[in-house]
């Protein structure tokens, strides 16, 4: 997925009841933003701006314990930004931070993840039109203590991944994993971690070799990529001349590749599509098609059965999209922003400045096995 470069006050309104779909719709308030107090300097009265439409942003795919997700960056408006919002589920609201320190340039199509009181940002398309024939991504590694509001630029030793975009970055135990993207025309499928703990001594990335070097996915951009239990989930992508609709298992402890052979209605080929996971189950939705088209489908993955669900006849749901978000909290997956249909033909986007909520508790009885994961199990020391 390529990322070119070129308001008012909401209130919660969820969508009238209908009786076929699954789907529920709201627009999030907008209260004043978030700033580090200064002395002398009175807080702001005006309302936080509305964070979409915009696409190609980060947002980690799971809630805190408060219920809150982080959106940095993105592409709004044709612009690559670099701000913060923290989006509260439960007060259905989105508000700007302010934030200090060594904050990260605008860009899109990077990844984050959270860890504890830690955001983590890496990579991203950081240059814009004029120069994009001149100097390279962004490689850098930023940290954000969601305490203190500080950004630190992390010194990393050693070699690291070249700085790219379409990447995915993945929480596993004490360790980011991050996969694929592409920067120049140029795809990857090389996998890199960066084990937490080693910021207490020489902070630096590791290139993960595949104890079976052949096999692995082939390389690509605007993938997915989940953690089930001490594995690595992938799905779909990109490169240059194909779209896939592969799923491929990358065991952390073994450091083996293992593509599924999986039953049921198995997603099309696509590319900036976005996935979340609840308990066993994988949610993927939308994206691009082989033909370029945005999809607005959604699919369920049973990690352990191997077998893929999809919904249909569900009635109202988002407008086909790429380059949006995937994120739950219970039994709830939420939709946020992306690149519509709509866009292509220069028409404003019909619904993607809106929330959506799919709650996947209706469908329990096709998923008994539902239960969230603690998704904060992993203590972190970081910044205390």
């Amino acid at each position: 997925m390529s990322y070119d470069t070129q308001q008012s006050t909401r209130t919660p309104s969820l969508s009238q009841a209908r009786p076929a779909s699954l789907w529920s719709q709201c627009r999030l308030q907008s209260p004043p933003p978030t700033t580090i107090s200064r002395r002398g300097v009175a807080p702001p009265t005006t309302l936080s701006p509305s964070p979409f439409p915009r696409y190609g942003h980060a947002l980690p795919a799971n809630a805190n314990a408060s219920g809150e997700l982080f959106l940095f960056g993105g592409l709004a408006q044709g612009t690559l930004r670099n701000d913060l919002y923290v989006i509260s589920l439960e007060g259905l609201s989105a508000t700007l931070l302010q934030t200090n320190g060594d904050i990260p340039s605008p860009r899109a199509g990077h990844a984050s993840a959270l860890v504890a009181r830690v955001l983590i940002v890496w990579g991203g398309e950081t240059r814009t039109r004029e120069s994009r024939h001149g100097g390279k991504q962004d490689d850098d590694l930023y940290m954000l203590n969601l305490i203190s509001r500080e950004w630190t630029c992390v010194a990393v030793y050693g070699l690291s991944p070249v700085g790219r975009h379409g990447h995915t970055l993945t929480v596993v135990g004490t360790k980011i994993c991050m996969f694929g993207g592409q920067v120049d025309g140029v795809f990857f499928n090389d996998l890199w971690s960066f084990d937490l703990h080693s910021l207490r001594k020489r902070p630096a990335w590791k290139l993960v070799e595949p104890a079976e070097r052949p096999l692995r996915p082939s390389k690509r951009t605007s993938h997915i990529c989940m953690p089930y239990e001490e594995k690595i989930i992938l799905f779909g992508g990109a490169d240059c001349d194909r779209h896939y609709n592969d799923t491929w298992e990358f065991d952390t402890t073994t450091k083996t590749w293992t593509e599924l052979r999986c039953t049921g209605t198995i997603p099309s080929p696509r590319s900036g599509h976005s996935a979340t996971v609840i308990g066993r189950v994988m949610y993927v939705f939308g994206g691009q098609g082989s033909d370029g088209s945005a999809l607005g489908d959604l699919f369920a993955f049973d990690i352990s059965d191997r077998h893929w669900h999809t919904f249909e006849n569900i009635g109202f749901a988002p407008s086909p999209r790429a380059g949006h978000t995937l994120a739950s909290l219970g039994t709830r997956v939420f939709v946020l922003g992306g690149r519509c249909a709509e866009d292509r033909d220069g028409q404003e986007p019909r619904d993607s400045a809106v929330f959506h909520e799919f709650d996947t508790a209706l469908t329990h009885a096709r998923f008994p096995d539902s239960r969230a994961y603690d998704r904060f199990s992993v203590a972190s020391t970081l910044y205390e």
